[in-house]
């Protein structure tokens, strides 16, 4: 007889509009097979791309789960994993082509999946791998940011107390990056200020004037990790001639015809495509979250939790995407459970 297991989401789409109202129900417990992992979910971190998989749900799709970043205890491994097995502690993020961690198992490819950093619990875990693997895809895969035995180059972060950017930034200060973080509210600044971030911009002015008051006339690098349609245009003023612009979030119109003129290259980055392509190179993501186990346990980087909720269950869940919705989150949200 199959086990059972409570999980948390929507069997229709609801009235976007407003805050998500969960779904307690019993869903099958999942059986890992090959490369696959079944872990017991302990924490789960909350991130906009849940957002949008519930406001694009259709009313014949099944039972929707949602959280893509997790940590737990891996209790089953399918037949050809090698590199975790039964009890070992785990943090990863999910896809947009599985559902999410919402409940009490979830199965996930190993290939994704690293040991979780020994000085973290559960929750200070699960705030990272999704953005964590958004910033190392970003400066290795599509920018080839240039490290500390190279020449010091100059980074813009759009976006950078949010999720993405507050991993973004430790992870590029470590590297030895010149970081100049954009933030707009006094809470987001002073969060930046406490990542090390020691130049901050606001992205609702216009960004030229404010950079030459730091004795900066262009960036070599721009990463956009948030509200790219709303400042491209401030981006192709600063951008340096050979520079490189890259968004987590798809342009609306064209890119500014500066770009051309400058021979600026541009790129997109999407944490999801080695997952649901199964890329031959999606070994990376586990060898990504790996080398940021060993910064965060020697203390170059930590956890961006920023909100914690101790219990999962649909009342919580509701509050924490109410609080994610806002678009005013510094950090990550994290449930915890069980």
């Amino acid at each position: 007889m199959s086990e059972k297991m409570t999980a948390y989401g929507f069997s229709k789409p609801g009235d976007t509009s407003k805050t998500p109202i969960f779904e307690e129900t019993q869903l099958e417990k999942p059986q890992p097979s090959a490369h696959q992992l079944l872990v017991e979910i302990k924490a789960v971190g909350l991130n906009p791309t849940d957002i949008m998989t519930w406001k694009t749900k259709k009313d014949d799709d099944t039972f929707t789960v949602l959280g893509r970043d997790a940590a737990g205890i891996v209790r089953e491994v399918g037949d050809d994993v090698t590199m975790f097995k039964p009890g070992d502690e785990v943090y990863y993020p999910g896809s947009s082509n599985i559902q999410g961690a919402q409940a009490d198992f979830h199965v996930v490819d190993e290939r994704m999946v690293a040991l979780k950093p020994d000085n973290l619990d559960f929750a200070e875990a699960a705030a990272l791998p999704l953005t964590a693997l958004t910033a190392y895809e970003t400066f290795n895969d599509r920018m080839h940011l240039p490290k500390q035995s190279e020449q010091t180059a100059a980074l813009l972060i759009v976006g950078a107390a949010g999720g993405v950017g507050s991993i973004a930034s430790q992870i590029a200060l470590q590297d030895g990056i010149r970081v100049i973080g954009t933030a707009s509210r006094e809470e987001s600044r002073n969060h930046l200020k406490d990542l090390g971030v020691t130049e901050i911009i606001n992205h609702k002015e216009n960004f030229k004037p404010q950079l030459e008051e730091v004795g900066i006339e262009s960036v070599d690098y721009v990463f956009l990790a948030a509200n790219a349609d709303q400042n491209i245009e401030e981006v192709s003023k600063i951008i340096s001639p050979q520079g490189h612009v890259c968004s987590i979030l798809p342009l609306s119109n064209p890119l500014p015809k500066s770009f051309f003129g400058k021979s600026v290259s541009f790129s997109y980055e999407l944490m999801y495509t080695r997952s649901v392509f199964e890329t031959t190179d999606w070994i990376k993501q586990h060898e990504y979250l790996t080398e940021l186990k060993e910064k965060v346990e020697s203390g170059a980087i930590k956890t961006t939790l920023n909100h914690r909720f101790d219990k999962m269950n649909t009342e919580t869940l509701s509050k924490a995407y109410e609080q994610l919705m806002t678009g005013h989150t510094n950090g990550k949200i994290v449930l915890e459970h069980q």
